[in-house]
């Protein structure tokens, strides 16, 4: 075969190929019509529904089945078989529905359909053509598929052997070039000059033509000047730098068209049919239900079913399955999982502006409802300065997270606030501490009452006579003080601590009351909280019964409009072991058993006392103090009971923390090392045994994990930048279990600018770990027996170090002996000189001393011999003296 006619063959084949292609771009007629927005079959097509056991007694199974290809399967079916199986079957049969359209058929056989798609949306899966026209259409694309299909074979076989062809024996037609956009894209991403070019005139003096230049460098700063700069910096007002950016992205490929073809649908009809649901008749039903392949099947799915069934009814499908799995601590994790962020803060421009956070409080009967008490921060130089300077308001703040503006009630009191706290039963009664040592509390029972029923308009504005105590300003409602105390009665300091007492009761020496008197009370004192205790640093400790009103019945009045003075049941005076009042400023009580008496008390000098309230008998000026030991350099700040054993007690002061157990007072069990900055303020975890928060001056809020590290926080924050003053959390109920769900725990924090934030703790600090508390009884057990171990060697310790005292008080005595001799023998030689001297006889060395003198010199003349034939000996080797030469 000749070249030439190579490369027409391949000119052919490729011809063939395109025309194939542009064959198989004409589209198809479609096997239905489109009419509003839905197929519907061709006229003359009827939709039918037939079951497989219908396609075995017609014959059309097999039929179908021998059918392969692309094509969709069609079968021809006679009319004779389709009315035999209408006479044989009646109205069950799957073709009785058109029997009309199958006898008025225009041809014979009739063309079956396969409708597996269920184009139409009625749920038959086959179509039967009742008409020729409908079947030719139908013919006609099935042909021209299967035709299409052949020829695209064909020429990609042909086109493959031509692309089998050597490049030498290849011949590209040349065809014209045919833009498909590419030309409008580079005509788009070219840069054109839009305005006239700008003539830059660069010119010189004559004289300055071919002539040497000679460059050189200076220093910056030397040509800063006027005279020596040629062109000066100067800003010029009317510049404007104008760019033009464009970033434009060409891809080389065919153009791509989407098209759509509507057939116009018919006029549209109203009409409405009615139908019938198809069911099996009664017998079938029963023969269905008493077959032997029901009673199989619920046989072996009826287990299945009890236990699907008892698993929802054990299980909660609204719990959160990831609330089980452990914190990850090796990876990033979720951000909000592992930091403390702010939920909400709170501040008054009135009350807390310019102030220090003194206290906070949340109340428990309402959630998302804290209690603050700011004070200011001055000396006490700066307070008595100012006071002449009028009376002032002070309050404390009861905020709604609902609210963050406003707050919900404002406490009033006469003097400042330092400490404040609910009663626990009976949460409407707030007492609180002031600076002048007198106890104020108020009864907020009113005042919620009438913030949970809003009153009626047109009442607002009117105080009835149960108001009187309280008014309302703009949105915030009042609260003034039920009762004060006496100022004689009360404390000379101001009041650093204030702590409620439930299910306790006292008397004036501190004991409970007998049988007889406790059955007086109007409640059982196990069921009540009726006595709190006040701290303050005039060194006493106040236990205050708040039934003022209660006990007003006793008390003899002259007068009606007589004030009731309030004074405290029993005062317990706390001194130094050295004397002298003790600076306390707060208390650690056991509020789990209220038949224990004892308590802790940190000082101000950081003392840490524990102390036992009842007065011994017989004694008028006790000492309540049981034990005293330095627990810090500086006052401690905080004193808290541990919420999981109830015999350890955190406290706070100067740069360190430390754990004291009950019972050994004299050494902590756990001291932190050294922070950066003071502690301000501290507490316990009320979820996690082992995790302790510390405020420091700076600001930052440390958590100290005990089970993770003891050297350093585990996880800092900085809320502010003002020192943190105040910690609380807020009242979560019972702490979840060991791996069960955590909710939501938030941290009040108030700092020194009368701000207060509200932190979210993550989840790593709410949940407890598995086996906390063991791992933290451990941690504090191996620490106690490490304490028992020192305690046991300190007489063994003392017994080795007065052993070593008097050793070194022996040797201390015999030198001073030897030296005391030497002292002795030196004298007696001067002296026996002297007498040599005075008597003309020539003075000489003691004759004692002639022996040491003479072995000296016997000593040094060895030595010298052994060094001259050691020299010799090495002159030798290094060949300065010939071997066998007399050395000298």
């Amino acid at each position: 075969m000749s070249e030439t006619q190579q490369v027409d063959d391949a000119a052919v084949h490729e011809t063939a190929a395109s025309e194939a292609l542009d064959a198989a771009d004409t589209p198809l007629p479609l096997p239905y019509v489109v009419g509003n927005d839905a197929k519907h079959p061709l006229p003359g097509v009827q939709s039918v529904f037939l079951t497989g056991t219908t396609l075995g007694l017609v014959g059309l199974e097999e039929a179908l089945a021998a059918q392969s290809g692309p094509a969709v399967p069609m079968t021809y079916v006679s009319k004779e078989k389709l009315t035999k199986d209408m006479q044989f079957r009646g109205a069950i049969s799957d073709f009785h529905p058109i029997k009309e359209h199958i006898l008025n058929a225009d041809y014979d056989p009739l063309l079956l359909r396969s409708n597996v798609d269920d184009l139409y949306g009625d749920g038959n899966n086959f179509e039967l053509a009742t008409s020729r026209s409908a079947a030719e259409v139908w013919e006609f694309i099935d042909a021209e598929t299967e035709r299409r299909r052949q020829q695209a074979e064909s020429a990609a076989t042909e086109q493959k052997a031509a692309k089998a062809l050597p490049p030498s024996k290849k011949s590209w037609a040349a065809r014209p070039w045919q833009c498909l956009g590419s030309d409008v894209e580079l005509e788009e991403a070219a840069i054109t000059s839009h305005r006239p070019r700008c003539l830059l005139l660069a010119h010189q003096p004559r004289r300055a033509f071919h002539q040497v230049c000679n460059l050189s460098d200076k220093d910056s700063s030397e040509l800063w000047n006027s005279s020596q700069m040629e062109c000066r910096p100067f800003k010029d007002p009317t510049y404007d730098l104008r760019r033009m950016e464009q970033d434009m992205a060409v891809q080389a490929v065919p153009v791509t068209q989407d098209l759509a073809v509507q057939a116009t649908p018919a006029r549209a009809v109203p009409g409405s049919s009615q139908y019938e649901a198809r069911s099996l008749a009664e017998q079938e039903k029963e023969n269905l239900l008493t077959s032997e392949a029901v009673a199989e099947f619920l046989d072996r799915v009826w287990p299945r079913c009890d236990e699907a069934l008892q698993q929802n009814e054990v299980t909660n499908i609204f719990e959160d399955d990831f609330a089980f799995l452990g914190d990850d601590d090796s990876g990033t994790g979720n951000r909000k999982e592992n930091t403390i962020s702010e939920y909400q803060s709170f501040t008054d421009l009135q009350h807390s502006k310019g102030k220090a956070v003194s206290a906070i409080h949340w109340l428990p009967h309402r959630k998302g409802v804290v209690a603050v008490a700011c004070t200011d921060p001055q000396s006490f130089n700066q307070r008595v300065d100012a006071l002449g300077g009028g009376s002032a308001s002070h309050a404390v703040l009861i905020w709604n997270f609902r609210d963050p503006i406003h707050p919900e009630l404002i406490l009033e009191s006469p003097y400042e606030v330092f400490c404040f706290q609910s009663n626990p039963l009976q949460p409407e009664v707030i007492t609180g501490g002031c600076y002048n040592g007198q106890i104020i509390m108020w009864d907020t029972a009113r005042q919620e009452e009438r913030i949970a029923q809003s009153r009626p308009a047109g009442e607002e504005g009117k105080a009835s006579k149960e108001d009187a105590g309280s008014e309302e300003r703009g949105m915030t409602a009042v609260v003034k003080g039920s009762h004060l105390s006496l100022v004689d009665a009360s404390h000379t300091t101001c009041v650093t601590d204030l702590q409620w007492l439930p299910g306790m009761s006292f008397t004036r020496d501190g004991r409970p009351p007998t049988a007889t008197k406790a059955a007086e009370t109007p409640k059982a004192a196990g069921r009540e909280c009726n006595f709190f205790a006040t701290t303050a640093g005039d060194g006493r400790i106040m236990f205050w019964d708040m039934r003022v009103g209660y006990n007003r019945r006793k008390v003899k009045r002259e007068r009606e409009d007589e004030e009731v003075e309030w004074r405290p049941t029993c005062v317990v005076h706390l001194t130094r072991p050295e004397g002298g009042d003790l600076g306390a400023l707060h208390t650690c009580f056991n509020l789990k058993d209220t038949l224990k008496t004892t308590f802790f008390v940190g000082s101000s000098d950081g003392e840490l006392v524990y102390a036992d309230w009842v007065k011994p008998e017989g004694e008028e000026h006790p000492d309540y103090s049981k034990a005293c030991v330095r627990a810090h350099n500086g006052a401690i700040i905080s004193l808290q009971r541990s919420p999981f054993f109830e015999d350890v007690v955190v406290s706070v002061g100067d740069w360190s923390l430390a754990l004291w157990k009950e019972g050994q007072h004299q050494t902590p069990l756990f001291t932190s090392p050294h922070a950066p900055a003071p502690y301000t303020a501290g507490c316990w975890s009320p979820t996690r045994p082992g995790v302790i928060y510390a405020a420091r001056a700076d600001g930052v809020l440390e958590v100290w994990d005990l089970l993770d590290r003891s050297h350093e926080p585990s996880m800092t924050a900085a809320p502010c930048t003002t020192p943190i003053t105040y910690l609380a959390f807020s009242p979560a109920g019972a702490p979840p279990a060991a791996g069960g769900r955590s909710v939501q725990q938030l941290l009040a924090v108030g700092d020194g600018a009368g701000v207060l934030h509200i932190m979210d703790l993550p989840r790593n600090l709410r949940r407890r770990v598995p086996s906390e508390v063991n791992t933290m009884h451990a941690f504090l057990t191996r620490h106690l027996a490490r304490l028992d171990y020192l305690q046991a060697c300190k007489p063994r310790r003392a017994q080795l170090l007065k052993e070593h005292q008097e050793r070194q008080k022996i040797a201390e005595e015999e030198r001073e002996a030897a030296a005391l001799a030497a002292a002795q023998a030196a004298a007696n030689s001067a002296a026996a000189a002297a007498a040599a001297a005075a008597a003309g006889e020539p003075v000489g060395v003691p004759v004692a001393a002639m022996p040491i003198r003479n072995a000296n010199k016997d000593i040094d003349e060895k030595a010298e011999e052994a060094y001259r034939k050691m020299e010799d000996a090495f002159r030798i080797q290094l060949g300065l003296v010939p071997d066998g030469v007399a050395v000298t």
